[in-house]
């Protein structure tokens, strides 16, 4: 109550007729009085508190300020971020912030050398909120600060700036445990002109694959272009990247770049097989068609990808598929039957099981199994059959 009786002692010969309800009833709190000033927009009396001799006052002061948000305060408020405590100051960053004027970006931004780690994160989460590129310069510098959360701070400022110079300082944060999410979205805030400067990192730096992706996923629409132009780029890792990406941004546009992509190595192909199923139904059309390639490992991967998607209408073109003159596209395709799970494929499958390949055969017994396909109505020597070939692709039963 003390407190709150000096500050009134001070502030009431001032307010004067502002205040109807008395001494008493006006100490009931600090709320009250603090609304009688915001509303007036008394600036002049709150820069006075600024320096009261009282540091919890000085920052209720500053915090008001903040609230009020006129410009008028840049002033004083520059003037409290010299104030001998630091939670003062740490105040006084807080309210340029909320503020938002440009004027305070050079106090802000010589704030960002101050002693006090809390009053430094203070002074970075202000200039992104103010977003003026002015801060760039200081705040790259303050990715590099010896707190993580000033580091922290500074990431997410730069992403609220949206200034392409900050590209490269960010992409390096990718690969810290501590700052990768910031920076994945400070990027992402930046957008479209972050996308080649990261797909150029991931070549260099193949341990931020993973985080680059997720990055690009976030940019969205925006790097669908430069992603499919990636998935011809000679690193391994960065057509890895674009193609993860794809899935998870999805759309047709990537359907058939990533059914291409699919006849890379088996890493990538591993991505793009995952990313087209991700994307699902849309690209069942695609696949069926690429079940009539004329490379044959496209076919298997149509082929398999058809099996994951699991649609009904994918059967009748797998069974055609069953007489392909590649041994290995068939194999493919029966196993892409068998986990369908589909009885109509049963016919098909019990002849596969007869093939001249013993690949082809033992992958249509195998599918069979997983079909629970009906055998009371076969022949027994046909049963017989199915049951050898089990049994010679699963020895262990």
């Amino acid at each position: 109550m003390t407190r709150i009786y000096q500050i009134f002692t001070q502030l009431l010969p001032r307010l004067g007729p502002r205040i109807t309800k008395g001494r008493e009833a006006a100490m009931e709190s600090w709320a009250p009085m603090i609304g009688v000033v915001e509303k007036e927009r008394n600036l002049e009396v709150l820069a006075e508190m600024l320096k009261y001799s009282n540091w919890l006052v000085r920052c209720d002061a500053a915090d008001a300020l903040g609230r009020v948000g006129d410009s008028r305060s840049v002033g004083p408020l520059a003037e409290a971020l010299k104030d001998s405590n630091n939670l003062a100051r740490a105040a006084a960053a807080r309210a340029l912030g909320n503020i938002g004027d440009v004027q305070g970006v050079q106090p802000l931004v010589e704030a960002l050398t101050d002693g006090d780690s809390t009053v430094r994160a203070e002074a970075a989460q202000a200039l992104g909120k103010i977003g003026d590129s002015q801060a760039v310069g200081p705040l790259t510098k303050a990715l590099s600060d010896s707190h993580d959360l000033v580091r922290g701070r500074a990431a997410e400022a730069l992403g609220k700036v949206k200034d392409a110079g900050a590209i490269e300082a960010l992409i390096g944060l990718l690969a810290d445990n501590e700052l990768c999410i910031q920076a994945i979205h400070a990027l992402a805030n930046i957008g479209q002109p972050a996308v080649q400067p990261i797909l150029q990192a991931v070549a260099g730096n193949h341990a931020i694959c993973l985080p680059a992706a997720e990055t690009l996923r976030l940019i969205g629409q925006q790097a669908v272009g430069a992603l499919i132009e990636a998935l011809h780029h000679s690193d391994a890792y960065v057509r890895m990247c674009a193609a993860k990406a794809m899935g998870q941004i999805g759309g047709e546009a990537v359907i058939d770049p990533l059914i291409k992509a699919a006849t890379d190595n088996y890493a990538v192909w591993s991505y793009a097989a995952e990313s087209l199923s991700n994307i699902g139904k849309a690209t069942v059309e695609p696949l069926v068609q690429a079940l009539s390639a004329d490379n044959p490992y496209a076919q298997q991967c149509a082929a398999e990808l058809l099996g994951r998607i699991g649609d009904d209408q994918v059967v009748t073109p797998l069974v055609k598929s069953l007489a392909d003159s590649n041994p290995s596209v068939r194999a493919a395709v029966a196993q892409a039957l068998g986990n369908l799970g589909d009885c109509e494929a049963t016919k098909a499958l019990l002849d596969a099981t007869h093939d001249a390949d013993e690949r082809v055969a033992e992958s249509a017994a195998m599918a069979l199994g997983r079909i629970n396909a009906p055998t009371d109505k076969l022949p027994a020597d046909e049963v017989s059959h199915i049951h050898v070939r089990w049994r010679m692709r699963t020895p262990d039963r």
